[in-house]
Formats: C-alpha cells, sequence, structure tokens
C-alpha cells in the first residue's frame, strides 16, 4: 500500500507539472490577446493560428516534458529536503521560459514577448511550488500514521552512524523509525545507548526476524568495500531498500556513476558529463555574447589595434599557444601589450618575478609599451579573445588558459582546471586576480568547476563588468 501512495504522488506530481505548463502557456495567451475575465476566453480559441505556430506550441510542450523529468527527481524521497524540491522545479521552469523565448523568435509568436513569457514563468513557478507545498503536507500527515511509518536499520556504529541516527531520530516528520544498529564485528565497541541487533554476520538473520524496511550503510567506504556490497547484495535478494551514505571524499566520486549497457555487458561510468542542456546553453551564450560584443565594441577594437600600432613596432595582435581543455592546444589572441622580443627577455627577469607558483608576473614589467599598460590595466588587452570564445576554443566564463610550460609545474591536483574549456573570466579575476595567491587561484578554479551551472556563469559575467572598470586586482 505505501508502495502505491508513493507512485501515485510521483505520477500525480509529474501530470501536475505538465497540466500546469499548458495552462500558463493558456493564460500567458489569452492576456497577450486582451482577456481580462473568464467569459472572453473564447477569444483564445476562436482565433485562427498559423500551422506553424500550432506546431511550434505543441514542439514546445513536448521539449517540455523532457526538460522537467531532466531537472526535477519525482520522487517522495523521504531524505529529500522541501527547499531541494523547489529548486530543481525553479531551474526547470526558467529553462522551459528560455526556451520558449527562442521558439517565439524562430516560430514568430505574435502574442509572446518578453513581457508575457515573464507571466508565463511566474505563473508556472508559483503552481509547481504549491503543488509541493500540498504534496509535502500531506506527506508528513501520513507518515505520522503508524502504517505509513517505515523501519530502518543502520549498518556501522561509528561517530557517522551515530550522528545520522540522531539526525533521523530528531526529524519525526520523516517517518522512519530506527530498529537498531548492526556492527562490523563483535569485538567492536558499544557505544551507550545504540540498540544493537548484533554484528555484519549476524544480518541475514536480524532481517529474517526483524521487520526491516530499509537499510541504511554508515561505513567508511575505502575499508569496507567488500562489506559494504554484501549488505547491499543482501537487501537486493531480499527486496530491502538499500541506503549509502559515503564521507564526502568518496561523495564526489560516486556522485556521477551510471550504468550503461554495450553489447549485452555492464559499464559503469564515471564523471560523465550531465548536464548537457545546460551546456548548451552556455555555447548560446558564447556566440550571442562574444558577437553582440565584438559588434559593439568594434570601434574601441579599431581604436586600441590603432594605438598599439603607433606605439610600438610590432604587430597588433599577440597570439600564442595555450592549454585548452583536455590539454588540446589552442591559439589565445590578445592585443600586444609588450615589445616584440619580450619572451627572449622573460630569461633575464625570471629572478624579478613577484608571484608564487608557475606564473609570471612583474607589477612594473619593463617589456610593457605605454599603451600596453593602459590596456592592461582596464583589461582591453584581453577583447580579442572574444573571437575565442566566438569560435569555441575558449568560453566566456571558465578558469584562464594556461601556458604549456606551466602546466609542467602544476601540482597533480592542479590539472583538474584543464577539464574544461578555458575562458576570458573567471572567479580569480573578480576575486582579486594578481592580489591571490596562485593556490589561491587554483582553490577558485577547482571551486568554479565543481559547483558549475549557468547561474554562476552569470554572476561572474556581472561581477565582471565593475572589476574591469574599476581596473581591481590588475597590472
Amino acid at each position: 500500500m505505501i508502495r502505491l501512495r508513493h507512485k501515485l504522488f510521483i505520477h500525480g506530481l509529474r501530470l501536475f507539472d505538465q497540466l500546469a505548463l499548458a495552462f500558463s502557456l493558456f493564460v500567458t495567451v489569452a492576456l497577450a490577446k486582451g482577456v481580462h475575465s473568464l467569459p472572453q476566453v473564447y477569444i483564445v480559441f476562436q482565433r485562427e493560428y498559423k500551422l506553424f505556430e500550432s506546431v511550434g506550441l505543441i514542439a514546445m510542450l513536448i521539449v517540455w516534458t523532457f526538460v522537467f523529468n531532466r531537472f526535477v527527481k519525482y520522487d517522495t524521497n523521504r531524505f529529500v529536503g522541501l527547499f531541494q524540491q523547489i529548486y530543481t522545479h525553479l531551474k526547470a521552469s526558467t529553462t522551459t521560459a528560455f526556451l520558449l523565448l527562442l521558439a517565439a523568435a524562430v516560430f514568430q509568436f505574435e502574442t509572446l514577448g518578453l513581457g508575457s513569457i515573464t507571466v508565463f514563468w511566474t505563473l508556472n513557478l508559483i503552481l509547481g511550488i504549491l503543488a509541493r507545498l500540498f504534496v509535502r503536507i500531506s506527506l508528513v500527515l501520513t507518515r505520522n500514521i503508524r502504517s505509513n511509518q517505515r523501519s530502518v536499520l543502520i549498518v556501522g556504529t561509528n561517530e557517522q552512524a551515530t550522528n545520522l541516527g540522531q539526525e533521523i531520530a530528531s526529524n519525526s516528520e520523516l517517518g522512519y523509525q530506527i530498529s537498531g544498529y548492526v556492527q562490523i564485528s563483535s569485538d567492536d565497541d558499544n557505544p551507550e545507548g545504540l540498540n544493537i541487533l548484533g554484528s555484519i554476520d549476524q544480518l541475514p538473520q536480524i532481517l529474517e526476524t526483524e521487520k526491516i524496511d530499509e537499510i541504511v550503510i554508515a561505513l567508511p567506504f575505502k575499508k569496507n568495500v567488500e562489506a559494504i556490497f554484501n549488505v547491499i547484495t543482501l537487501g537486493h535478494d531480499l527486496g530491502v531498500v538499500v541506503r549509502f551514505t559515503p564521507n564526502n571524499d568518496y561523495a564526489q566520486i560516486l556522485k556521477g556513476l551510471r550504468i550503461e549497457t554495450f553489447d549485452g555487458n555492464y559499464i559503469l561510468t564515471f564523471f560523465r558529463e550531465s548536464q548537457i542542456l545546460q551546456l548548451l546553453i552556455k555555447r548560446v551564450i558564447d556566440i550571442i555574447g562574444s558577437l553582440v560584443l565584438l559588434i559593439l565594441l568594434s570601434p574601441l577594437i579599431v581604436l586600441i589595434a590603432l594605438a598599439v600600432r603607433l606605439d610600438s613596432k610590432g604587430p597588433i595582435f599577440f597570439a600564442q599557444e595555450r592549454v585548452g581543455m583536455n590539454r588540446r592546444s589552442f591559439k589565445l589572441y590578445k592585443f600586444r601589450s609588450m615589445v616584440v622580443n619580450a619572451e627572449e627577455l622573460r630569461a633575464d627577469l625570471a629572478d624579478q618575478n613577484e608571484v608564487d607558483g608557475p606564473v609570471f608576473k612583474i607589477k612594473k614589467d619593463p617589456r610593457i609599451t605605454k599603451v600596453g599598460r593602459f590596456i592592461r590595466k582596464t583589461s582591453l588587452d584581453e577583447l580579442p579573445q572574444l573571437w575565442n570564445a566566438l569560435v569555441g576554443t575558449m568560453s566566456l566564463v571558465g578558469p584562464r588558459p594556461p601556458l604549456f610550460s606551466e602546466v609542467d609545474q602544476y601540482e597533480w591536483l592542479f590539472r583538474k582546471r584543464l577539464s574544461i574549456k578555458p575562458g576570458i573570466t573567471c572567479l580569480w579575476q573578480v576575486s582579486g586576480r594578481n592580489q591571490l595567491s596562485f593556490d589561491e587561484w587554483m582553490e577558485l578554479d577547482k571551486e568554479y568547476i565543481e559547483n558549475w551551472s549557468i547561474w554562476l556563469d552569470i554572476k561572474i559575467l556581472l561581477k565582471t563588468i565593475p572589476t574591469v572598470l574599476l581596473g581591481r586586482g590588475a597590472s
């Protein structure tokens, strides 16, 4: 009966989200057509729609289904918090609104402008939040009923296990009742106050005599791999739900696990990119953003090019081989800010390097030209990299691309910054830039990679504007 209610909640919420999308779209179109009262709704149905427009709307409803199934975890999992559910719905609603904005331009929807799409997004978001509040309240009420409580057995008696047990016990709305704990071996200490049902060797007998709905494994992963998989196998054989809570180090590794099949063989894949839609949006932003900026800033680009040419002998642009995503080589373009033989003079200035790590920087570098000092201070020398972002060798946001000689000196963990496409601006540039140590720079890049999202990119881009205008951290 519990599983039946579980499925009804899941499919009911999924159906509601799709109906909410259709209803929000209908209300948006109605308002755009001047409908302000219920009796006027017939106007929406009387209007003749173009075939191209109708096909576009139907296609959008189908695409939205995939978007919500991708972002929203339709599950009544007791360990999923309300705010997490609302956040995933926010991401899905925003993505659908963005796709509707694109479709309005492609299919030429006359009634869907930016204001109308804002109404669509707001209405759909409100309906989704109300639905999740209703589901949450309903689940809390039903979980207070004894028939909907689930008995949990915790495998482990370490600090992690006892802390987890206390958290579960203190949150009665989860609907869990802890039946007891299982030790790794009978020789383990018995923490005071724990209901120890036996050792892990006695687990089959414990599951035979106790009424257990779920098993939660709270053991150190590296030391107990075999024991963990034995418990998982046992739970599978008996049809008991098994959960595993790894420590933070292994959680980062295990969260990206995917199981696939190839020619009858099972393949476990780690770290495969799962944010395909967000990556597509990021690439669209790179193309549109770099193209628009190149057009708008073209007069400034011409002026800088002329100033560089008049200031010193040599080419206007400086092209240099840099390390891109997964160590692929590409040419990075900048306005030349140094004398032509700058690389040859670097060896003579090596002892004057003012930053730690493999990076070479001098505040009053004698190789920098007069114009070069100005465009470096204002970051205008980076403008040609908009071309790199347009053609795809770089992104607007991402770790700064290093030299091959710098990468050769990286510590092992620093190499993770090469796993994504480099960018024109990044957390380092908006967080202090040259005022930070090399290790702090690498930590910021690591933070960006592990927490990447479109929203983080937008936040960095917005922070870049005052950073560039005020010349913070530049030299």
